[in-house]
């Protein structure tokens, strides 16, 4: 077997090791009340870990996965088998965070690749908390044209302070799962203005240093939906 990134739609992905460990990062669903920004239900993925990295609908539905997982929502270590992972803690974006709501980054180590699942984290994190990160392969990072967290200015100083081989956008709108009630935009007025953009057309990717690029490139997944 071997290890795998999957895209789940919105922020939702999921990381298998080559010992069949599975970790999702920020599943989804819709509020309990009022609107809603999803037209799908987030799928039952059996899985080992669930990393949820701040307490808002869209990223903290680990109660809809079977597997009895272990769930990780704050700063630390953890090991299970050929994966690492390691949270830092830092704040939201925009008005949340300057509230007070935290975000924890998660960087997911396994088969020699680090990836780095950003959440709605700030763009200027403090420097303790971007020594806790470290090295950067890969990337997702949240951006749309609609500005809804990040402005693209914000979004590539991100990118530019993690310096990853590879940058996968998310928490953009998606036709087949998200509703224009959620006033996301789509990623495509951030791609533009990247210089090399690849669109995998599959909703799966192998995670292996041999397949990282030299020079930055930005993945634009299709998301796997239910």
């Amino acid at each position: 077997m071997s290890a795998s990134l999957t895209c789940l739609g919105h922020c939702a992905f999921v990381l298998e090791s080559e010992q069949g460990r599975k970790v999702v990062v920020d599943p989804f669903q819709n509020p309990s009340e009022g609107y809603y920004w999803f037209l799908r239900a987030f799928p039952d993925t059996p899985v080992d870990v669930v990393a949820v990295t701040h307490d808002h609908f869209d990223h903290n539905n680990a109660d809809s996965l079977s597997g009895n997982p272990t769930i990780l929502k704050g700063p630390g270590e953890f090991t299970l088998d050929d994966i690492k992972i390691t949270g830092a803690r830092d704040l939201h974006s925009g008005n949340s965070g300057r509230l007070g709501m935290v975000n924890t980054i998660f960087v997911i180590e396994t088969n020699g690749v680090r990836v780095c699942h950003i959440g709605d984290n700030r763009h200027n994190m403090p420097e303790e908390v971007r020594d806790q990160v470290g090295d950067v392969d890969i990337l997702m990072v949240t951006v749309d044209d609609s500005s809804h967290l990040l402005s693209f200015e914000e979004a590539d100083e991100l990118v530019a302070r993690l310096s990853p081989s590879v940058v996968i956008p998310m928490h953009y709108y998606l036709p087949k799962l998200t509703t224009t009630e959620s006033s996301l935009g789509g990623p495509n007025g951030w791609l533009e203005t990247q210089k090399i953009v690849k669109p995998l057309n599959t909703s799966k990717f192998p995670l292996e240093r041999a397949t990282l690029p030299n020079t930055r490139e930005v993945w634009v997944f299709d998301a796997q939906l239910a």
